[in-house]
């Protein structure tokens, strides 16, 4: 590990792998999202339905335990409800990242009937895309090589709308970052588009689910009281969920570096990474405060951004677009170190960095973006006729309406 720099994810993870114990190696990948060289997946792995099943209970089980606090420890309950917000917002985004991801990809089961409903279920429960607003977001536009993190892409779009503006100064970027959770007009389009996604463009037996379950949530609301519905659903539903969204959006690919769609597979790799949550180890011989100073930031930074943002397989989302006929999802933590060492051509080795790295990628590639905002919105017909590098083809001429889909775009 150079002393000269700061140490890379490879050198950091390599250091946990020697300096702790085997049996310790499994559960450091899980928290940290980065396997060690040469580590197998556990024997035993659950079927995605079945992990789907425990996602969904843990939401009321979280809910319900944050309910519970605030209703018999008063006062004492500002120690146990970062942990229950923590673990709802964990399965709300799982739902919606995770579930309802995989499923409009097909990749939950075999059943084109079961993905969908696993998908239309999570999506009601979070409160986020139904199921034709998000396949054609995600799925036909976003993974499209003519759209993949330019103006067209309604995710880059979306940026725009909120202020993170093309070659504006970096200053104003961080200062802009640290004001929009603060933000009430962020909050606002975010649940706008909630609304929208869940009660509008939705088809009807989709919007007949969503008022089941708000009239369902309502009556929780009247049944344990105000302040107990606020802290127990309200706010790790919106506004922790919201936050949770953005810095997750801020730091998953190269948004808006250039004008032009991916030119090379090498050139849409370069838009992806991996992102793990790995706080450097104290160097051997550190006195106690070293060690302190690492447990803290581990507790504190590392295992909220990884359970509360980077879900799941997010840290290694990059495999997703860059090696997409993988599509065994719930071992893609494994499955990417495997390629990296058999050298897979993406060379995604190159590209690992924390979320905090990632973050600050994102904002320097906006702010020295070269990107037109005035002469680079998509025109209302956009044709997409090509095989994507992200796999698949999408084959059809397709209205685009450009404020539909930046407001579908948040809700990811």
């Amino acid at each position: 590990m150079s002393a000269q720099s700061s140490p890379t994810i490879a050198e950091i993870r390599h250091d946990y792998a020697v300096r702790f114990p085997q049996w310790s190696q499994q559960l450091i990948t899980v928290v940290s999202g980065k396997a060690a060289d040469n580590q197998r997946p556990p024997r035993m792995t659950l079927h995605p339905v079945v992990s789907w099943l425990l996602g969904l209970a843990q939401l009321p089980i979280s809910v319900a335990i944050s309910v519970l606090a605030v209703r018999f420890l008063g006062i004492y309950a500002i120690f146990v409800l970062p942990i229950t917000w923590l673990t709802t917002v964990n399965s709300l985004r799982k739902l919606q990242v995770t579930f309802s991801h995989h499923a409009v990809h097909r990749e939950m089961c075999e059943s084109t009937v079961l993905n969908r409903m696993i998908q239309v279920i999570s999506s009601t429960a979070s409160f986020t895309h139904s199921y034709e607003d998000y396949f054609d977001e995600h799925v036909r536009s976003h993974h499209s090589r003519k759209v993949f993190t330019t103006m067209i892409d309604p995710d880059a779009a979306f940026l725009v709308r909120l202020g993170f503006l093309p070659g504006q100064d970096m200053r104003e970027l961080r200062r802009r970052l640290w004001l929009t959770p603060v933000s009430p007009r962020f909050h606002a389009l975010f649940i706008l588009a909630r609304i929208r996604t869940n009660f509008i463009t939705a088809t009807l037996p989709r919007i007949g689910l969503a008022i089941l379950w708000t009239a369902g949530l309502a009556w929780l609301a009247w049944s344990i009281g105000p302040w107990e519905f606020i802290l127990g659903v309200v706010v790790p539903f919106f506004p922790l969920y919201h936050i949770s969204a953005l810095i997750q959006f801020l730091s998953e690919h190269l948004w808006l570096a250039s004008e032009q769609a991916p030119t090379s597979k090498a050139d849409y790799a370069n838009r992806c990474w991996g992102r793990f949550c790995l706080e450097p180890l104290p160097t051997p011989g550190a006195p106690v405060a070293g060690w302190v100073r690492w447990a803290a930031r581990t507790v504190f930074v590392q295992v909220p951004g990884r359970f509360g943002v980077l879900v799941n397989d997010l840290p290694v989302h990059d495999l997703h677009h860059v090696a997409p006929a993988e599509h065994e999802w719930t071992t893609a933590l494994w499955v990417r170190q495997r390629l990296i060492a058999e050298g897979h051509p993406s060379g995604m080795e190159s590209r690992e960095l924390s979320l905090g790295d990632a973050i600050t990628r994102v904002l320097t590639a906006i702010s020295t973006s070269p990107v037109n905002i005035t002469s680079s919105q998509p025109t209302r017909a956009m044709v997409s006729n090509s095989t994507e590098f992200g796999g698949g083809s999408v084959g059809e001429i397709r209205t685009y309406n450009q404020e539909d889909r930046t407001g579908h775009a948040v809700l990811r």
